[in-house]
């Protein structure tokens, strides 16, 4: 079997924890080279992950190397002309998110990727949690009627804990912004899957509580209004301890909840009514949530698309449609005005 030869493009913590570990546990592919501008954080990884080739130049390994794909895992402001000139040399590109920091370079990115047949998918690891997967069969199976209301959160300690010597997080031009595009970007996206709703507007407020020092949000909330007319909200947060993500959907036969945090186990939860008489017809329905996603993980998912010609579930349009959302929630957070969605 022809194995899918990989080079990752950065040896920051997503590479680590993320990215080499899922390629590691993928039978169908194998990562024969690493780039870092730092050497030593390239030499680090590969030896921890027996890669054989490590660059401090991220066109010379494409150029080079002999590989069919890249795994993207810089800072955010370069994800954009890395993945370009990825593409433009034939390599199937798995970005980290947000994919992009404006909607003319992400609209770039998809166009390059298509006119050189490769493929784009945005890695959205919470697409592939098996709790978000149970909950979006639950909507989509209709037992809790038309989702009518929307709420969701992720929130953790903040980057400094996750990925030390990261600076970068906390700096506008390369971040895009604080925890709403670190972690929104997240909880955003997990409500556009579960409930394939389109976003028609946002207004969103962000304040600095916490983190002082570091000038970014650190705290954000933003209300959504849904083009089939249906309203959320979406939250996000660096202050947040224990970390956790909790999405809410209520519709017009019951609602849903997945609660998914450090200290309380991961969780689906799905009550149903009678609408005819909803105050005395409250009934739970079990579900069953598996050890792992039925479709492995981001990285297995992207190997098997690019291997059998698969369309993958985030591509670059589903990836650029979330990153449009938390660039208008900072818009409107600045200006105080609701931003209408474009894309």
């Amino acid at each position: 079997m022809k194995k899918l030869r990989v080079g990752v493009i950065g040896a920051g913590k997503i590479a680590e924890r993320l990215h080499l570990p899922g390629y590691k546990d993928t039978p169908a592919a194998e990562v024969v080279a690493i780039c870092d501008v730092i050497k030593s954080k390239a030499d680090a990884l590969a030896k921890q992950f027996n890669i054989p080739a490590v660059y401090t130049d991220y066109k010379k390994m494409i150029k080079e190397a002999g590989i069919d794909a890249v795994s993207v895992c810089l800072p955010n402001y370069l994800h954009a002309p890395v993945t370009i000139f990825a593409a433009q040399n034939k390599k199937h590109i798995l970005v980290e998110k947000p994919m992009g920091l404006s909607v003319k370079e992400m609209k770039l990115m998809i166009k390059t990727a298509k006119a050189n047949k490769v493929m784009l998918m945005v890695e959205q690891t919470h697409r592939f949690d098996p709790a978000h997967e149970v909950l979006k069969d639950v909507v989509d199976s209709g037992i809790i009627g038309k989702i009518v209301s929307i709420r969701g959160k992720l929130g953790h300690s903040g980057p400094e804990y996750w990925s030390d010597n990261s600076p970068w997080y906390f700096e506008e031009k390369k971040s895009g912004g604080g925890c709403t595009t670190d972690v929104g970007i997240h909880i955003l996206d997990v409500i556009r899957f579960i409930t394939g709703k389109e976003i028609e507007s946002v207004t969103g407020f962000m304040a600095n509580l916490v983190k002082k020092k570091f000038i970014l949000e650190d705290n954000v909330e933003a209300a959504l209004k849904f083009t089939d007319g249906s309203i959320g909200v979406y939250e996000a947060s660096w202050t947040n301890s224990p970390y956790e993500v909790v999405v809410q959907l209520y519709g017009t036969k019951g609602k849903a909840i997945v609660n998914q945090s450090n200290y309380d186990p991961q969780r689906v939860r799905v009550w149903t009514i009678d609408p005819k008489n909803p105050y005395g017809s409250i009934k739970e329905v079990k579900y069953t949530v598996p050890e792992k996603s039925r479709l492995g993980g981001p990285v297995q998912h992207f190997v098997d698309c690019v291997l059998n010609k698969k369309k993958c579930i985030i591509d670059g349009t589903e990836g650029m449609k979330s990153a449009a959302v938390i660039i208008a929630t900072r818009q409107s957070a600045k200006t105080g005005k609701p931003v209408k969605l474009t894309v």
